[in-house]
């Protein structure tokens, strides 16, 4: 009897100590839930936190754009109208050039026709004299037959006297011709200086005119005053949309005519994205009570087997008290036997538990064994054929560059070939010799076509001039435009970019079908 008493106290004290455990599961439960309310508020302010600093960088971001533009815009301005003044300099210097080649070309006209007129008398002039020659010969010799033997001596003297006339005559008349000849020369010359200066004026003008071409070109790809007061009105709206700071006038301002459409936009990508957030976080709350409730049950468990043990305990308590006999051994026994039952069963099923644990954690530890072996194997080999592959890499980069020089080897080799040949046409070759020359050679039908096309390509005129034709539109690309095309072919050409532009595109549909 005092071993079952001892027996039942110490069931007791068990039970005991189960509401202990239960009270503590029940605190436990208090700080847990307490706990979460706690780290969902965590969660939601850092999310409002999150998003207030990522709206301040935004605006941040659009303020410095903003400001950017507005630089780029005022140099515009000011290269604008610098090239205006420029534009307007070179106007009035070129109408005053044009101005002064006219006065000058009417100066030169004038001197011109002033020469010709010089000219034109001279030539009367000498006209005249060679008539007058002719009359004083014609007098001479009229005189000379006359008086042939009467006046000799002056006919003489008059004779050479007319004779230094004419000379003189002759002489000035040379001497007219002369000045003519230096005249036609100076003209001419003043007449070439005059084109070149005019073509070099052309050319400056057009230089102008493609540098001003220019400008307008760049000035028409900056934005427009009205593009700068649309981003302006951005940044009001997610002023108002991030922080709710701006000023109601700003508002009103920001919300007016077509920007209304755009805050609703903004407004609406906002809310759906608070919404996601919210449904996110309604599912970490669902998750969490469910967890909850889970843990609830398992305490109401735990409360129902603690009433049942204290029911016994009672039940045991008032036996003990109504005092059973020796010969009530067998029901105390009965009720020991009752009472041994859950608890033997409550051991198999802890130790059924245990074993199965130590069993599935035996074989979970092989597995994980196995995988690792595995996964050191697959590293190994993946190391090995790393370096296999290098090594094939290195000799098919060494493989390629002998076979580019022996192509080229090839081609050179040709080129000789034909030159020979040309050679050999030309002077005189028996037939005999030149099947020599062509077995020796040793080239067949299919090699010699080959390299007798690549060397075609290779003098072909045409692929070089299309070669001169795109380095040339490259070079007049400008800036950004190279940049884009360098950066696009690096990307296009390079599998990892192509890879990870594609896993960028496949999260980017997968994130949109999410939410």
């Amino acid at each position: 009897m005092k071993q079952e008493l001892e027996e039942y106290r110490s069931e007791a004290a068990h039970l005991r100590n189960q509401q202990a455990t239960v009270r503590r599961l029940e605190e436990r439960n208090r700080l847990l839930e307490q706990q979460m309310e706690e780290k969902v508020k965590e969660i939601v302010e850092m999310k409002q936190r999150s998003l207030a600093e990522e709206n301040q960088k935004n605006i941040e971001i659009i303020r410095e754009r903003e400001a950017f533009l507005q630089n780029q815009l005022r140099a515009a301005k000011e290269s604008v109208q610098n090239m205006q003044r420029l534009h307007e300099y070179g106007q009035t210097q070129l109408f005053n050039l044009h101005a002064q080649s006219e006065e000058v070309s009417a100066a030169k006209q004038s001197e011109l026709n002033l020469l010709t007129d010089e000219v034109d008398r001279s030539q009367a002039r000498l006209l005249s004299l060679e008539r007058e020659k002719e009359q004083l010969r014609s007098e001479l010799q009229a005189v000379n037959n006359q008086e042939v033997h009467l006046q000799e001596r002056l006919n003489e003297e008059a004779s050479s006297n007319l004779e230094v006339s004419l000379k003189a005559k002759e002489k000035i008349i040379s001497e007219l011709h002369y000045e003519l000849h230096t005249i036609e020369s100076t003209l001419s010359n003043e007449r070439e200086q005059h084109l070149v200066e005019v073509k070099r004026l052309n050319a400056l003008l057009n230089e102008k005119d493609l540098v001003l071409q220019v400008l307008q070109k760049e000035l028409s790809e900056r934005p427009t005053p009205k593009q700068v007061e649309d981003l302006r009105k951005q940044v009001k709206i997610l002023q108002a949309v991030g922080y709710n700071s701006v000023e109601a006038e700003d508002w009103e301002i920001a919300t007016r005519g077509e920007d209304i459409g755009k805050l609703e936009t903004l407004l609406l990508d906002k809310n759906r994205k608070m919404e996601h957030e919210l449904t996110q976080f309604k599912v970490q709350l669902s998750e969490r009570t469910e967890a909850a409730l889970a843990a609830v049950e398992k305490v109401r468990e735990l409360e129902a087997q603690v009433t049942k043990h204290k029911a016994l305990i009672v039940k045991l308590e008032e036996d003990i008290v109504k005092g059973y006999g020796p010969s009530h051994d067998r029901r105390p026994t009965k009720h020991s036997d009752d009472w041994d039952l859950p608890d033997s069963g409550i051991n198999d099923s802890s130790e059924q538990h245990e074993s199965s644990k130590g069993v599935g954690g035996e074989d979970r530890n092989s597995m994980l064994q196995v995988i690792c072996s595995q996964r050191d194997r697959f590293r190994q080999r993946l190391r090995v054929t790393e370096e296999e592959l290098r090594a094939s890499r290195d000799r098919c980069q060494l493989l390629t560059a002998d076979v580019e020089r022996s192509k080229a080897d090839n081609v050179k080799l040709y080129e000789k070939m034909r030159f020979v040949q040309d050679y050999t046409k030309e002077g005189p070759v028996s037939r005999n010799k030149k099947r020599g020359e062509d077995l020796e050679s040793g080239m067949g039908g299919d090699v010699e076509s080959r390299y007798k096309k690549m060397y075609e390509d290779d003098i072909n005129p045409f692929t070089a001039f299309s070669k001169k034709e795109k380095d040339r539109r490259y070079r007049e690309l400008g800036l950004r435009d190279k940049i884009t095309l360098t950066s696009g072919r690096f990307l296009l050409g390079n599998k990892f970019s192509s890879l990870s532009h594609s896993a960028i595109r496949d999260r980017e549909m997968g994130y949109n079908e999410g939410s």
